[in-house]
């Protein structure tokens, strides 16, 4: 299922008219955009970045050669396994394991926005990753101290001093600027074209601008939900299209479905119970993280796993002829996918 041309260089035209429109409300109606923001944070978190993540026992089953839906246990019995010394980890080491989730949110942020390019070395794929998502996950943290020092409180029972203002902005100018050289690098190495270069750094501007015009948590749910988690979504459909039977997809597609559903009653539940405004208040919100934070370590791995065997690159450019030979050694290096993936 080869994506939309509009999605080429990662980023959709619909998304940037949101984030404009965020930036718009963030500058000239900040006041009526806080009345809302409850609602909208929870809406758009629970309801369109959540569901992105149920996808984890379909990637589990479409990175292994057997594919029995019996697989079920075993893969749940990993998937606890992975959160429950995570959250050993977050029981007697907050502040450890608190870096630990900064450190793999930045990588993960980059990677999925930049898997589809071909770097020359993995190492240097592997660094503009954390580069690039340092600069977008950092970014509104230092923006916001006040807010972030708060939240991190709540979930490492440690305040941490937050940088200068002068201080903050420097280190985001610097980001901007290193991630700009790299962009540039990329073009004139042949690894990215004129029109994905200007797209990107048009994008990385554009989240910019969102981060410093919204609150934190508004401006954050904005990148996750609309450009990190649709655009996974988009990956992992691609991938289950080319890896699982219909049956399997039609069970998946059912989980997904039940997982939107369990959203929205939780929703409903907030709603007219205590009120998304509770919800919002730094305590709620430390633990909230945390549990984000114990369910994404698995999902993770297993991310990291699917675009180390399959690149999105491949549905923009499908082989034209392949001969005998390359069938085989295709077919040869999806039987071992399993076999190195460690689930």
């Amino acid at each position: 299922m080869p994506p939309s041309p509009q999605f080429l260089g990662g980023v959709h035209p619909s998304v940037m008219f949101v984030t404009v429109a965020f930036i718009f409300l963030g500058s000239f109606a900040s006041e009526a955009l806080g009345t809302f923001e409850p609602y909208l944070v929870l809406g758009m978190m629970l309801l369109l970045g959540l569901p992105h993540g149920a996808t984890d026992h379909g990637l589990f089953l479409a990175l292994r050669k057997d594919k029995r839906t019996d697989n079920k246990l075993g893969f749940y019995l990993r998937y606890v396994g992975v959160i429950a010394a995570y959250g050993l980890i977050w029981y007697f080491m907050p502040l450890v394991a608190f870096s630990i989730f900064i450190l793999l949110s930045v990588y993960h942020f980059g990677q999925s926005n930049w898997v589809n390019v071909k770097h020359r070395n993995p190492i240097l794929a592997r660094a503009h990753y954390v580069v690039w998502g340092a600069g977008i996950l950092l970014t509104p943290i230092l923006i916001h101290t006040d807010e972030a020092v708060a939240i991190v409180a709540t979930m490492t029972s440690t305040v941490l001093k937050a940088p200068e203002h002068s201080t903050a902005l420097m280190f985001i100018g610097l980001m901007g600027l290193v991630n700009t050289i790299v962009l540039v690098s990329l073009w004139l190495s042949g690894s990215l074209d004129k029109r994905r270069m200007m797209l990107e750094v048009l994008a990385y501007a554009l989240l910019m601008g969102m981060f410093f015009t919204n609150s934190l948590l508004l401006g954050f749910t904005v990148y996750f939900v609309f450009w990190h988690s649709l655009a996974s979504a988009r990956d992992q459909l691609q991938f289950f299209e080319r890896r699982l039977s219909p049956e399997l997809r039609r069970q998946l597609y059912g989980e997904i479905a039940m997982t939107v559903l369990g959203a929205l009653t939780f929703c409903l539940i907030v709603w007219f119970g205590p009120g998304p405004e509770s919800a919002l208040q730094p305590s709620v919100i430390g633990g909230v993280f945390i549990v984000i934070s114990l369910l994404t370590m698995p999902h993770m791995i297993l991310v990291e796993q699917l675009y180390t065997s399959w690149s999105p690159d491949e549905e923009l450019n499908p082989p034209v002829e392949i001969d005998a030979s390359q069938t085989k050694n295709h077919i040869h290096k999806s039987q071992s996918v399993a076999s190195t993936t460690g689930w």
